[in-house]
């Protein structure tokens, strides 16, 4: 389980996936107001700078929201 300190709140990898798929779950993360961080291989680089950049990312959550975006993650397997 992968962790990153942001800005004094502790994030939890959700999961990696393709870029489309991540920003979709991020856009219904972020509706529930679950905070979203995502991580591309270039982690320094500025995204201006990588274009379109469409290959596996990974998605961040807060760990004080890690359960309830585990939930809203179970509700895309059909």
């Amino acid at each position: 389980m992968e962790r990153r300190l942001v800005a004094g709140t502790l994030y939890r990898r959700l999961l990696t996936a393709p870029r489309p798929v991540a920003e979709g779950l991020k856009a219904r993360l972020m509706a529930r107001g679950i905070p979203v961080l995502l991580e591309s291989p270039f982690g320094e680089l500025p995204e201006a700078a990588l274009g379109t950049y469409m290959g596996d990312v990974s998605l961040f959550v807060p760990e004080a929201f890690w359960g309830e975006a585990e939930a809203v993650l179970e509700e895309e397997v059909p």
